[in-house]
């Protein structure tokens, strides 16, 4: 089984839902849909909806993908309206959507194998002209200072993570316990990581045929150092 089924429960996305600055989501969505005058959109995975609802109250038409019934069903509690689908993004062709605009935000890229990261951005190219990716574990952005351990709090969860780089596979193993007093998830999640150069031939033999790289929404341009690559996308 694929670690990603089954660690987003509700202890770990009561915590990511928490532990995100609406202005955060605000600023993002900015970002992306001044990239085009297109009016539909595809979010995947999409999580609890944060982008959705926001694109939503914008007048968009978005359809958001998760596998987790959890945020699904919290998605659909806060937005009914909008067309929540709940599966696994390593099958996206099979969910026939189009749109002019495709968003993998939230670091969601790299939770699948190579050929299946493969597979995955062919995919949003057939569904979308233009791809905007977020993506946080870019080898320029974690390597040149890894945190060995992280704690925090959000949304009433304690969270602790524990980082190891597996430098034979290029993979972040991320050892993560969630405790909101009474119940402990332990699960592990694992990333693959890619330099900013991989990714963008990635992204070409894809089928797009330009990638912009940025190290944050104002559009700065992405460097060593930067803590996220805001990759965009045009077929």
């Amino acid at each position: 089984m694929t670690w990603y089924t089954s660690f987003f429960t509700d202890l770990a996305n009561t915590f990511w839902r928490g532990a995100v600055h609406p202005s955060q989501t605000t600023a993002e969505i900015d970002f992306a849909t001044g990239l085009t005058d297109g009016r539909r959109v595809l979010d995947a995975p999409c999580g609890s909806g944060r982008h959705s609802i926001e694109l939503a109250s914008r007048g968009y038409t978005v359809t958001g993908i998760d596998i987790s019934a959890e945020a699904i069903a919290h998605a659909r509690t806060l937005a009914p309206a909008l067309d929540w689908r709940q599966g696994d993004v390593a099958a996206l062709g099979s969910f026939g959507v189009t749109a002019d605009l495709a968003l993998c935000m939230g670091n969601s890229f790299g939770y699948l194998d190579h050929e299946g990261s493969r597979r995955f951005l062919r995919d949003l190219a057939t569904a979308a002209p233009l791809l905007v990716i977020d993506y946080s574990c870019a080898a320029e952005s974690l390597l040149p200072s890894l945190p060995g351990e992280i704690r925090m709090s959000a949304g009433g969860i304690d969270m602790v993570a524990v980082n190891t780089y597996d430098v034979a596979t290029g993979r972040l193993l991320i050892d993560f316990t969630f405790t909101d007093g009474e119940r402990t998830q332990r699960s592990t999640c694992v990333q693959h990581v890619y330099t900013a150069g991989e990714l963008t031939r990635m992204l070409v033999e894809a089928g797009f045929s330009s990638v912009e790289l940025h190290g944050g929404v104002a559009g700065e341009a992405f460097s060593v150092g930067s803590h996220r690559l805001l990759a965009v996308a045009r077929r």
